[in-house]
């Protein structure tokens, strides 16, 4: 799969044109879009047994669509919106970082699709939430702020678009104290509230669940507002009216992860009568099989308005003229990604084809519980997490705080939390094969810009990363090829990584240095090679050459990474090594212990400052 550039018909230009460049409501529909912020379908009962019941939900789509498999592309608000508003795959355009410590302009000065939507006639607002990764054009709304409303438009004929976003899902609602639950407890019986297998099955747990199951019940009031609103302006059935979740949910191992739970997405439809030609084919009331992704949903309001988007785009529309229901059922694939959240650095991809998903890990020694001091606000992480330093947790409960397999293929309709790892399975080798290639082809196509690290992408592609990632398609694919040498056994990986170790440009030494890190022991045989790494030109080919030699034993890491962290001038670079720091200091059994005294970085920022606050709280950093 690979990115594509859509062109739509001009289904109603010449309305625009008639008018002025303003359509009128009678000849274009409208829009509202509901957002829960922070929720995946596990927790609503029309999506997922044991969900909350949520009837104003359930009504919206007893009168639409209801998509079985809605997929936000990043797990995490800051990039799953800026997909939603650029229409394009983060890691082409280089906004896959949350939070943003450089933010691009938009390719070629292309519109967002609210932007498009305005040029086009639309009253276009926003309440009120953006959290965008990119130069905001001045033309993307009419208003946005808390304020904003459709009802303010200033001719009752003139079409809309509106945006609203609600936060009584958000992560922040679980960061409650030890006393909460007690306090103000769920109407729920905790027996009914069943925690997913990843999770330790323990009162608390059960506990965090019920509030955010509770938490549901808010938002499918707002939504029974909005509806009832619409129907009282007599717009409703002039309306095409989205609910939908901005990304997985928040109880541990959602937000932030590749999995279902941080990706899978509730997304009704409501279909409205006046305009109910538009999505020929499709029957009121109906479920939907076919793979929607947030790069799809501007590509979709776009058609449904007859607009043709401007630039070069990632999605497609899955209503509209000319779309039919077979076309969309057809759509079997969603494509993922997860670089750093906050502070927590990471790079894994992901494929779901059908029932499969496959996750590739390119840094598989970094756990999913590296630490995220947002994250681990909420008592349930910090439960979870004191569980495993005891040596409480079954296998499947420990998995989150030891190094990823470098690949995973799971069932998702046979094992719905993603828990049994099907790739060394000889039964599925071939399906394994096929989403590895297609997750490639993927990567190379856009092409995936996190073949850089973040530091590097700052200095040298900042000013349009678009333009510099199709400038770099062969190296990047060079890069690419080193990477996957980890996915060889070592004693045919070898020769390569060799002759990468050497090579004369710094990021296939970067990368030779990172699968030799995944290799772990089994690369023992090339620290000598690495050894002179420590010294190299470029720092970040330092940082990695250190992490390979401090996990296998052949340096004493803590104080190298100090040199890094307190002698580079560049904010991210230094969050980058943090990161590595902490990893030693929580997951690299008692050889790598920190001295936060001799941190002492010349730079701050966001992310520095997180680290440093976590590595000096008391009992932080304790070896597991």
């Amino acid at each position: 799969m690979t990115f594509h550039l859509r062109a739509f018909p001009a289904l109603a230009l010449a309305a625009v044109a008639l008018f002025g460049g303003r359509a009128t409501a009678a000849e274009r529909p409208n829009f509202v879009w509901i957002v829960s912020e922070d929720n995946s379908v596990h927790y609503l009962r029309h999506f997922f047994e044991g969900g909350a019941e949520a009837p104003a939900i359930e009504a919206l789509a007893a009168d639409g669509l209801t998509f079985n498999h809605a997929f936000s592309n990043a797990p995490v608000c800051s990039v799953a919106r800026t997909t939603l508003a650029t229409m394009c795959y983060g890691p082409r355009i280089g906004t896959q970082f949350h939070r943003r410590d450089f933010q691009p302009p938009l390719p070629n000065g292309q519109p967002t699709v609210y932007g498009a939507l305005r040029r086009a006639g639309y009253y276009v607002t926003n309440n009120s939430k953006t959290d965008f990764n990119f130069v905001v054009p001045e033309d993307t709304w009419d208003e946005s702020s808390k304020k904003a409303s459709w009802k303010k438009r200033p001719d009752a004929e003139q079409p809309f678009f509106h945006m609203q976003s609600h936060a009584q899902t958000h992560e922040s609602s679980l960061h409650f104290k030890k006393d909460s639950l007690k306090n103000r407890p769920s109407d729920r019986d905790l027996a009914t509230v069943t925690p997913p297998p990843y999770l330790p099955d323990t009162p608390l747990v059960r506990g965090t669940q019920a509030r955010y199951l509770d938490n549901h019940l808010a938002i499918d009031e707002i939504v029974a507002r909005t509806v009832a609103d619409l129907e009282a302006a007599g717009v409703l059935e002039d309306t095409f009216v989205f609910y939908f979740g901005d990304h997985g949910g928040v109880l541990p191992r959602g937000k932030g992860y590749v999995y279902d739970s941080g990706l899978h997405v509730p997304l009704v439809v409501r279909l409205p009568k006046n305009f109910a030609h538009l999505a020929q084919g499709f029957e009121r009331g109906t479920r939907v099989d076919g793979f929607v992704s947030f790069v799809d949903f501007g590509p979709t309001v776009l058609r449904l308005a007859g607009v043709e988007p401007e630039g070069t785009i990632d999605g497609a529309a899955f209503l509209g003229p000319g779309v039919t229901p077979e076309a969309v059922a057809a759509r079997q694939t969603s494509f993922g990604y997860a670089d750093r959240m906050d502070e927590k650095y990471d790079f894994v991809r992901t494929l779901r084809r059908g029932r499969y998903r496959y996750v590739r890990a390119f840094q598989p020694w970094l756990p999913d519980g590296l630490q995220n001091n947002y994250r681990y606000n909420m008592l349930a992480y910090q439960q979870w997490r004191e569980l495993s330093r005891r040596g409480e947790l079954n296998a499947t409960q420990a998995a989150f705080f030891e190094p990823k397999p470098i690949e995973a293929l799971y069932d998702c309709e046979a094992d719905p939390h993603e828990v049994r790892n099907l790739a060394a399975d000889p039964a599925h080798a071939e399906t394994l094969h096929e989403l590895r290639s297609a997750l490639r082809e993927t990567m190379l196509g856009l092409p995936d810009l996190s073949f850089y690290p973040e530091s590097v992408l700052a200095e040298r592609a900042a000013a349009d990363p678009a333009a510099f990632g199709q400038a770099h398609r062969q190296e990047i694919a060079r890069l690419s090829a080193v990477a996957d040498l980890a996915l060889r056994p070592f004693d045919e990986a070898e020769p390569g990584l060799r002759a990468a170790l050497s090579d004369a440009n710094p990021m296939v030494r970067y990368w030779a240095a990172m699968v030799c890190t995944a290799f772990g022991e089994r690369a023992a045989s090339l620290a000598p090679l690495v050894r002179p790494l420590l010294e190299d030109d470029s720092p970040v080919v330092r940082l990695r050459a250190t992490e390979f030699l401090g996990r296998i034993g052949a340096v004493e890491p803590q104080p190298l990474l100090a040199t890094l962290l307190n002698e580079t001038d560049s904010p991210i670079f230094a969050a980058e090594v943090l990161n590595t720091i902490v990893w030693f200091a929580d997951h690299v059994v008692g050889t790598a212990p920190v001295d936060p005294s001799v941190l002492k970085p010349q730079v701050r920022g966001d992310s520095v400052a997180r680290r440093l606050e976590y590595l000096n709280a008391p009992g932080a950093a304790a070896a597991e």
